[in-house]
C-alpha cells in the first residue's frame, strides 16, 4: 500500500533530518529542542489543503513539531468503529506527514488512553472499559486486562503512520479517578497517585515496546505526587500552563526533584474562549510569562496548544448507559483567525527576551496589515477589549452591566471599522466577524437578562420579541458569513453543528417569545 511505502520513506527522512540538525547545532542552555504547535481534530476538523498550508506557515515561523490529536479522524482499520464522518484516508495522513517531514516538522500523535476517551467509550464495543457505566469520559485504571490489548492495537495502528520517536498518551484531567467501587478501595489503601501511576506505567510500556518515547500531561501527577518516583523514567511530562500560577496543579518541585524530563505548553485558544469570547491579552500574557519560566526551568520543549473545545461533553442518552450523541462544551472560532497569536508564540519561543505584547501588537499592525504607526493603536485597542462571560445577574465578571458591555463593544466596532489594512485583508475580516458575533451575542444576553428578571411578566413578551427578531435575523446572517469565510479551512459538513451550538439558546428563546406573543 502507498501509506506503507510512505512510512518507510518518512522514517529515513526523519532520521536523516534529525541527525543533521543535531550535528549542525548544539543547543544552548535555555533553548528549546522542541518548538511545537498542537492541532485539535476533535470538534473542528481542518481540510487537508489547509493543514498543509498551516504546516508550511509554521515551518517558516521556526516551528519544528506538530502535536496532532487526530481522535476519530484517524483512519483506524482494526478499530474502524472509532472512525467518524470526518476521518481522513490513510493515504492523506501519510502524505501529510511526508509533507511535514520535508519541512523538517516532526508530527507527534496524541492518542488518549485514560481521560478524554469519550469518542472511544461511547461505543458499545468498548463499554467494559468505562470507569462509570453512564459517564464515558474515562477508562477504569483497574481494567488493565481489557485496556492493554485494546490500546496496544490502537497504538500500533497510529504508530504505523507516524515515524516520530515520540508518542503522546494524554493522561490529563482524569477527574473520575478512584470513583468506581473497586477503584475507591484501592484509593483507600494506596491513594489516587498509585492508581494513576500503575495504569500509566502499563500504557507507557506499550509505547516503549514499540520503540517510542511516551509523553503525558503533568497535571494529575502534580495533583497526586506521592508515587511519582515509581513512574517510568522514560516518560516526558508536559507542564501545561495557560496563564496561571506555575504551581496551580501542584508543587512542580515534586517533578524536578524526581529528575523527570519536562516540556511546557502554552495556549493560543483555551477557556473561557468560545465563539463569542476571545481573551486575547490573557494569551499574550501567557506567552510573556510562561515561556521565560519554561526557559529558565530548562524545559526541553514547548508546545503552543489550540483547543477547539474544552474537551468536555454533554450527552444525549437513549437509556441509562447508551449514548446517542455528544455535544462539545464550548466551541471556539477556527484557528486561522489567530495568526497574530501564532506569530507572537513563534517570536517568544525563538527569542530569549520576554515578549513585549503591546509593542508586538503595534508592530504587527504595521508589518502584517501595512497600516501607518498612528493607526496601529486601533488593533491594540481591539486586543485589549474586555471579554468576559455574562453572569446570571446580567453583569460580567468585573461587575459591568450588560448594557454597558454592549455599548463598549459597539464603540470599539466603530473604531475598528476605520482600521484600513493594505494587505492580509482576509485576516482583518475574520477579526471583524469575531467582534460582530460577540456583539450579537451580547445583544441577545441583554434580552435574556430582561426575560430572566424578577419583573418580567408574560405581557412583556411582544416587546421582547420585537427586539429579539432583529438580533436573531442578524445571527443568521453571521452564520452565513462564518460559513463563507471558513468553508475552505474546515472539512465539509461541520457548519450546521457549529452554528447551532453558538446560537442554540437564542433560537430557543426566539421561539418561546414568538409563541408567547401570539398567545396574548
Amino acid at each position: 500500500m502507498n501509506y506503507i511505502k510512505n512510512y518507510l520513506i518518512l522514517s529515513l527522512l526523519l532520521l536523516v533530518s534529525t541527525t543533521a540538525s543535531l550535528t549542525a547545532k548544539t543547543l544552548e542552555k535555555g533553548e528549546f529542542e522542541v518548538k511545537g504547535f498542537y492541532v485539535d481534530c476533535r470538534s473542528q476538523v481542518i481540510s487537508m489543503p489547509a493543514m498543509k498550508e498551516l504546516a508550511l506557515d509554521l515551518s517558516k515561523k521556526g516551528i519544528n513539531t506538530l502535536l496532532l490529536e487526530w481522535e476519530a479522524t484517524f483512519p483506524f482499520e482494526k478499530h474502524g468503529t472509532l472512525n467518524n464522518e470526518f476521518t481522513y484516508s490513510r493515504d492523506e495522513v501519510a502524505d501529510f506527514i511526508a509533507y511535514c517531514t520535508k519541512l523538517n516538522i516532526d508530527v507527534i500523535p496524541l492518542q488518549n488512553c485514560f481521560g478524554h476517551c469519550e469518542y472511544i467509550l461511547r461505543h458499545n464495543r468498548y463499554f467494559e472499559l468505562r470507569e462509570d457505566g453512564k459517564d464515558i469520559a474515562m477508562v477504569c485504571p483497574l481494567k488493565m486486562d481489557l485496556a492493554i490489548p485494546v490500546f496496544k492495537e490502537i497504538f500500533k495502528e497510529v504508530v504505523k503512520l507516524h515515524p516520530s520517536k515520540y508518542f503522546h498518551i494524554g493522561a490529563d484531567e482524569t477527574r473520575m479517578l478512584g470513583s468506581c467501587k473497586e477503584c475507591s478501595k484501592v484509593v483507600a489503601k494506596h491513594g489516587k497517585s498509585r492508581l494513576f501511576v500503575d495504569y500509566i506505567n502499563a500504557m507507557a510500556e506499550i509505547v516503549l515496546e514499540m520503540g517510542k518515547t511516551p509523553i503525558i500531561w503533568a497535571d494529575i501527577i502534580l495533583k497526586y505526587p506521592e508515587s511519582v518516583s515509581e513512574l517510568s523514567k522514560d516518560l516526558i511530562f508536559v507542564d501545561w500552563n495557560y496563564g496561571w500560577d506555575v504551581n496551580r496543579f501542584g508543587d512542580l518541585q515534586h517533578l524536578t526533584d524526581a529528575g523527570v524530563k519536562l516540556w511546557g505548553a502554552s495556549a493560543l485558544r483555551s477557556g473561557p474562549d468560545n465563539m463569542y469570547i476571545t481573551q486575547w491579552m490573557k494569551h499574550f500574557g501567557n506567552l510573556t510569562d510562561f515561556i521565560p519560566h519554561a526557559r529558565n526551568s530548562n524545559y526541553k520543549g514547548l508546545i503552543n496548544t489550540s483547543w477547539s473545545t474544552s474537551g468536555q461533553y454533554g450527552y444525549h442518552y437513549d437509556s441509562y448507559w447508551e449514548v446517542l450523541s455528544m455535544q462539545a462544551i464550548r466551541q471556539v472560532y477556527p484557528t486561522q483567525a489567530f495568526n497574530i497569536l501564532l506569530e507572537a508564540y513563534a517570536v517568544a519561543v525563538n527569542t530569549k527576551e520576554p515578549l513585549d505584547a503591546d509593542k508586538f501588537i503595534l508592530n504587527y499592525a504595521q508589518e502584517r496589515f501595512g497600516v501607518p504607526k498612528a493607526e496601529a493603536q486601533k488593533l491594540l485597542n481591539y486586543m485589549k477589549m474586555p471579554q468576559e462571560m455574562i453572569g446570571r445577574n446580567g453583569k460580567d465578571k468585573k461587575g459591568v452591566a450588560i448594557e454597558d458591555v454592549v455599548a463598549q463593544a459597539l464603540t470599539l466596532r466603530d473604531e475598528f471599522a476605520t482600521f484600513k489594512p493594505k494587505q492580509n485583508k482576509e485576516e482583518y475580516k475574520h477579526l471583524c466577524l469575531m467582534l460582530d458575533i460577540r456583539i450579537n451575542h451580547l445583544q441577545y444576553k441583554e434580552i435574556e437578562s430582561a426575560y430572566d428578571s424578577k419583573s418580567y411578566k408574560n405581557e412583556d413578551a411582544p416587546a421582547l420579541f420585537a427586539k429579539i427578531k432583529d438580533v436573531y435575523k442578524e445571527s443568521k446572517g453571521l452564520e452565513k458569513r462564518f460559513m463563507t469565510m471558513n468553508k475552505e479551512y474546515l472539512k465539509d459538513g461541520q457548519w450546521e453543528g457549529l452554528n447551532d451550538s453558538w446560537n442554540e439558546k437564542m433560537s430557543e428563546l426566539y421561539r418561546r417569545l414568538k409563541r408567547n406573543s401570539e398567545n396574548i
